[in-house]
């Protein structure tokens, strides 16, 4: 008796376990693209630079440049377009497009203000879509 008690408990856990070890997919994003909590306004202390990056046909960065901005500093300049080439890419060609194509993205570097913003408005999101698993969402 006590046996086939031991083994309806494990059954049991077991099942519990698998079904807790199964998870949902985490929704697809595009790279560098915003959480949908965060606020896209400018806040005082935010930065943007207009980059210009020239993709490939797979949609690669091979070249970038920044347009319109005001960041001072021309390492941070730098920097971001790096973080383009290196990280950032779009769609593929489609069959009537050129070889190399030209994307113009505004990029935001946010300051203290607006991640205390994000911060607060992550928590909130998180309380109203409970069924969302926050490490589909990293910091």
């Amino acid at each position: 008796m006590h046996a086939l008690l031991r083994l309806l408990i494990l059954l049991g856990l077991a099942a519990t376990s698998s079904a807790a070890l199964t998870k949902a997919d985490c929704p697809k994003r595009e790279p560098g693209a915003g959480y949908p909590w965060q606020n896209l306004d400018p806040i005082k202390g935010d930065h943007y630079a207009w980059v210009i990056v020239d993709v490939d046909k797979s949609g690669r960065a091979i070249r970038c440049g920044i347009g319109d901005n005001d960041i001072s500093d021309p390492e941070t300049r730098f920097r971001m377009c790096l973080a383009y080439k290196d990280d950032w890419h779009t769609s593929a060609a489609g069959p009537g497009d050129p070889d190399i194509r030209t994307i113009k993205r505004r990029t935001t570097m946010i300051g203290y203000e607006h991640e205390m913003a994000d911060q607060k408005a992550r928590k909130a999101w998180f309380k109203a879509h409970p069924e969302q698993r926050q490490d589909c969402y990293p910091d």
